[in-house]
């Protein structure tokens, strides 16, 4: 009797630690796992923060002019804004540079109002406000945003 008593105890014993060091296998794994996921996590972030940035100084002041007149309000660039004027986020595409700023310049009435004008900006507010929509237009947005279709065009 207390021979199979102690051959239960060493068995039990054996298998207790078998499952833990099976676990502290499991733990040692999933903590190196992630503290190689935060390394890799934190070595990207700061490669990329050291990235030299592609915009020049004329497209940051166009940025800048992008803000300052608050223009977000009533346009978007890719998809995020308002939605009262139209998406710039490939405007330049569209129309050509000299067009833009001519009318940013010369504001014609905003529709569907019959006296508002768009606001006004100076030569080189317009300047630069145009080089940062080709900048805009040059970012690759895999067809973002999406166009609304045409009526009684059948889906």
């Amino acid at each position: 009797m207390l021979y199979t008593f102690i051959v239960l105890v060493k068995y039990y014993h054996n298998y207790v630690w078998a499952e833990l060091e099976w676990y502290h296998l499991k733990l040692r794994t999933f903590l190196l796992l992630n503290i190689l996921s935060f390394g890799l996590f934190v070595a990207v972030t700061l490669i990329s923060a050291r990235l030299p940035s592609p915009m020049s100084e004329q497209t940051i002041a166009g940025k800048l002019v992008w803000q300052r007149h608050n223009c977000i309000s009533c346009h978007t660039l890719f998809g995020n804004g308002g939605y009262v004027g139209d998406d710039l986020t490939h405007i330049t595409a569209k129309d050509n540079p000299s067009y833009l700023i001519e009318y940013f310049v010369h504001p014609p009435v905003m529709r569907p109002n019959k006296y508002t004008h768009h606001p006004a900006l100076d030569e080189v507010d317009a300047e630069d406000l145009v080089h940062y929509l080709e900048f805009v237009n040059t970012i690759p947005t895999l067809g973002w945003p999406p166009q609304q279709e045409k009526e009684g065009k059948d889906s």
